[in-house]
């Protein structure tokens, strides 16, 4: 089965709803192994952090969960597609862009609730919202 890098926005909601077909996602993924993170996802999520549960519920978090590194191939396609889609008028975040080459360079899907992703030629791990 495919393994799935999860973007911040996925884990936030996560974090912070009992129930919801994101949160539902996740919990799947980690469950079945496949629940991928990087980064600058974890950075993304450590800026947010505001208790100290948040902060051991984010280090329970990153003891079980598979991490993939970023390489320096993937910064220069980052740098690339950035210019890519700027030339094209459209503008998405460094980080979404560089956790989108991750996952296509490792032959993952992304879970993620940003519209950013879209425009990124990335698969997106199928979510069903009711």
């Amino acid at each position: 089965m495919t393994k799935t890098l999860i973007d911040t926005s996925a884990w936030i909601d996560f974090f912070r709803n009992d129930s919801s077909p994101y949160t539902d996602a996740v919990a799947l993924l980690i469950e079945q192994d496949r629940a991928i993170i990087t980064g600058p996802v974890i950075a993304e999520l450590l800026q947010g952090l505001k208790t100290q549960r948040e902060s051991d519920d984010l280090c329970k978090l990153l003891s079980i969960v598979a991490y993939v590194e970023v390489k320096s191939d993937d910064w220069n396609a980052t740098g690339l597609l950035l210019g890519k889609l700027r030339r094209s008028g459209i503008t998405v975040p460094l980080t979404d862009a560089l956790i989108a080459v991750v996952a296509k360079h490792n032959d993952y899907n992304v879970l993620t609730i940003d519209q950013h992703f879209n425009h990124l030629n990335v698969p997106l791990y199928p979510v069903a919202i009711q």
